[in-house]
């Protein structure tokens, strides 16, 4: 009796063991073998590939900020499962575009990571303690930025030996958590040269703008929603050579949706984050705090939303018009000219909800988000009901791609690669919108 509960005794502490290894995070450097694999979309009939599998909830880096290392090897994203353990936010990792592998390029606590436009480097921010006396946690905290060379590490794993972060990453700047001129950092992205790096902020500020945010505040009609409260918000600037930290604007909004032209170096663009609806959403500043307009500017018909730099000399956005209220004058996608503020419209779909999951709440309602090819001959969108489409800005002609992306647990967020002749997505389609694959098309396909 004795040697059977020895036994069943060591068979449940293996079992124990067995599962805290199988939650155990994988480190820094794991390599994962590829995952492809195609399917026919059922309307379109286009050959889509599907480059993650469904175990795993996998999503592009937002689109718009830069998934393509600057050599085109690798393609940026994220997954909140696939490193294991029970990790809180995730992490990043690199897909090798050739082939399919993928390196595991995070571990631990960290912040968001935005790919280099020059070379092949990451940026990574982290929240760090600041020590006091015998190394302390004073109960302050300092927001850091790294930069990590993605080439050194992908070298060092495929020959097994990976060391640890520190022999990749190098400190570049600082900031404090909690800076009563500064404000608080949030969001981030890195100037196409890769020297600054741009910041949103919240702050106190004084109770002269306080009041006068309140007074600007949106106030919405009907069912438009606010899910953001209102707050004093702001543009920071660090000097990746230096580590200077600088003012570029204070608002008197929460600022979101913060971006970096990739074609000219001191441009920034953001937005009037309500979570929903604004009286002016997007706007524009040069580095130095110059030229601070808004770009698009909106009458109360306008619901304007997830705007991005595209070409040189333009901004794509959409204008929804889902509410009976918002179709009497056009929406669709829209381009700007930053230059002398020309508005062209390039299209909408009057929604046909999905052919494989119909539903008539979904009709009508049209695009949601967009995005375009450097070269500005084609755009792209989603609509609500998770149908993908391009258009050919030229002739107007409307594509449609993809079905059934579910739009959950996030939405499709289509972009092109860097040359035009790929565009991604994420969709829920396999998954009952439970969980994200990464999918991408090859345009060749449609394009004439």
């Amino acid at each position: 009796m004795r040697t059977f509960l020895t036994i069943l005794a060591t068979v449940l502490c293996l079992s124990v063991y067995a599962r805290k290894e199988q939650n155990k995070p994988n480190p820094l450097g794991t390599i994962y073998p590829a995952e492809w694999t195609t399917y026919k979309d059922a309307v379109t009939g286009l050959d889509i590939k599907v480059l993650t599998d469904t175990t795993s909830n996998d999503s592009y880096i937002y689109q718009t900020d830069p998934m393509w290392s600057a050599d085109q090897r690798f393609l940026l994203f994220r997954s909140s499962v696939r490193a294991g353990g029970e990790q809180r936010q995730g992490q990043f990792f690199l897909m090798e575009v050739a082939t399919g592998r993928m390196l595991q390029i995070t571990e631990g606590e960290h912040g968001s990571v935005f790919m280099a436009n020059r070379t092949n480097h990451i940026f990574i921010n982290r929240r760090v303690d600041v020590l006091g006396k015998r190394n302390k946690p004073t109960g302050e905290q300092m927001w850091n930025l790294y930069r990590m060379d993605i080439d050194a590490l992908w070298n060092d794993a495929l020959a097994g030996k990976v060391k640890s972060s520190d022999n990749y990453e190098q400190f570049l700047a600082s900031m404090p958590m909690n800076d009563s001129i500064l404000g608080r950092p949030g969001g981030w992205c890195i100037s196409s040269e890769d020297d600054f790096a741009y910041i949103v902020v919240e702050r106190k500020g004084t109770e002269e703008e306080r009041q006068q945010m309140v007074a600007q505040a949106f106030i919405p009609e009907g069912n438009q929603p606010v899910k953001i409260k209102p707050s004093l918000g702001g543009v920071r600037k660090i000097n990746l050579r230096t580590g200077e930290v600088s003012i570029v604007v204070n608002t008197l909004f929460k600022v979101g949706h913060i971006q970096a032209s990739r074609f000219v170096n001191d441009e920034i663009l953001f937005c009037n984050e309500t979570g929903g609806d604004a009286h002016q959403r997007i706007w524009f500043v040069r580095a130095d705090g110059s030229d601070f307009r808004p770009v698009y500017k909106e009458t109360p018909l306008d619901w304007v939303t997830h705007e991005t730099f595209q070409t040189k000399d333009h901004v794509y956005f959409n204008v929804l018009g889902f509410q009976d209220r918002l179709r009497k004058q056009a929406s669709g996608i829209m381009r700007i000219n930053l230059r002398n503020g020309d508005v062209e419209c390039l299209g909408n779909v009057e929604l046909e909800g999905s052919p494989i999951n119909p539903n008539p709440m979904l009709n009508g309602r049209g695009f949601w988000h967009c995005n375009s090819t450097r070269d500005g001959r084609y755009a792209a969108g989603d609509t609500f009901a998770g149908n993908i489409y391009i258009i050919n800005v030229a002739t107007g002609e409307r594509t449609l791609i993809a079905t059934d992306c579910r739009m959950k647990p996030d939405h499709a967020h289509p972009h092109f690669s860097p040359d035009g002749r790929y565009l991604l997505f994420q969709s829920g389609h396999f998954t009952d919108g439970n969980r994200l694959n990464l999918m991408m098309v090859d345009l060749k396909q449609v394009m004439k």
